[in-house]
C-alpha cells in the first residue's frame, strides 16, 4: 500500500496545519486565458442587449394603448 512508515499512530488522526486532510484531490484554481474574457465579455454583451430589447418590447406589448390625439385646425 504504501512505502512510508508512520512512527506514531497520533500522527494519522491529526489534520493538517492549514486543516486540509486530502490537499491533491482538491480542484485547482480556475484560469481563463484572453479568448475566455472576450468570450466572457461578448456574451454578457449579447446577453444585456436582448434582455433590453425583450423589457422594451414587452413594455409595448403589455402596457396601455395610448393615442395621440393631434389639434385639429378649422
Amino acid at each position: 500500500m504504501s512505502e512510508q512508515v508512520v512512527e506514531d499512530l497520533e500522527d494519522l488522526e491529526q489534520p493538517a496545519a492549514n486543516g486540509e486532510l486530502v490537499h491533491w484531490m482538491g480542484r485547482k484554481p480556475l484560469t481563463v486565458g484572453p479568448t475566455g474574457l472576450s468570450v466572457a465579455a461578448a456574451s454578457g454583451f449579447i446577453l444585456g442587449v436582448a434582455g433590453t430589447l425583450t423589457v422594451l418590447a414587452l413594455a409595448g406589448w403589455l402596457g396601455p394603448e395610448r393615442e395621440i390625439a393631434a389639434p385639429r385646425r378649422r
